[in-house]
């Protein structure tokens, strides 16, 4: 368990990939990842910050932050502690709720005007504290279609790739990497020498220091990183389908189990052994 992250982590099991994460941490206990949905979140105590789109950004007290799937980050307490609702929300689900043309969030730290994020995120959480009074599913779908109405009817307009889309050589690296977990999650072979730098690098064409550049310069992180993200998103499936921790951490090659549970809470926030409870 990592001391400096307390979580606890809700998920709507009848939406595809719904989940909101209340959230209190120290110091710097998330490395570099990305979600598979759009994030809305609102900082309810303490000052926060993470390395997103090329800068360090500032959210102090009552800051809504807002972004769209697969953009990577980071984030850490700028104060001695941070609090903070984070709502995730996959795009799948956003069609299902709307019914609007997808698009992505134009800004990533607008003004709460009024508190309304705020107070809709405290509202789905108190929910769940309320799972035994009947039509709870419906008051939670009710404030969440209400909220994602107002959010994309307020900061969405810009299209989901936006204006930091990676060259082909880099997205031609990730689409490799993706078929090699794929490949070994079918057949169970596995060969290091398929995921090596000098490998990917000749997938491109590329010498490999300047692949490793220039795929950390639009990534954010390295391919080892991008490839342990991948791993990480692959668990939280299979943790789906129940199986065994222990089991999921060999299938999808990590050190052991404490390693895997490092990196799996550095990356959602929450252990591998919460996340299965769900």
């Amino acid at each position: 368990m990592d001391p400096n992250i307390k979580s606890r982590l809700h998920q709507l099991a009848w939406h595809d990939g719904v989940e909101i994460l209340e959230a209190n941490l120290k110091g710097r206990p998330f490395s570099k990842h990305a979600h598979d949905a759009f994030s809305i979140g609102v900082i309810e105590d303490g000052v926060g910050g993470y390395d997103y789109r090329g800068g360090k950004n500032v959210f102090p007290k009552g800051t809504l932050t807002l972004m769209n799937p697969d953009e990577l980050h980071d984030g850490y307490a700028l104060s001695r502690s941070l609090k903070y609702k984070m709502l995730y929300v996959s795009e799948r689900s956003v069609k299902e709720l709307l019914e609007v043309k997808l698009t992505g969030f134009k800004e990533f730290s607008p003004v709460d005007r009024g508190g309304c994020v705020a107070s809709s995120l405290r509202n789905i959480s108190k929910r769940f504290s309320l799972n035994d009074h009947k039509g709870w599913r419906l008051a939670i779908d009710t404030e969440l279609t209400y909220l994602l109405q107002y959010i994309f009817a307020m900061n969405g307009g810009a299209p989901l790739t936006g204006g930091w889309k990676e060259p082909s050589a880099v997205n031609k690296i990730k689409n490799y990497l993706e078929g090699q977990l794929s490949d070994y999650l079918e057949f169970g072979v596995f060969d290091e020498e398929n995921i090596s730098l000098g490998t990917l690098a000749g997938e491109v064409g590329f010498h490999p220091n300047y692949l490793l550049n220039i795929f950390t310069q639009h990534m954010g992180v390295p391919p080892y990183t991008y490839w342990t993200m991948l791993r990480v998103k692959c668990s939280k499936r299979l943790l789906r389908n129940r199986e065994q921790i222990s089991e999921v951490s060999q299938k999808l090659g990590f050190y052991d189990q404490a390693h895997f549970t490092r990196v799996f809470k550095k990356m959602t926030g929450v252990t591998p052994g919460q996340f299965k409870s769900l």
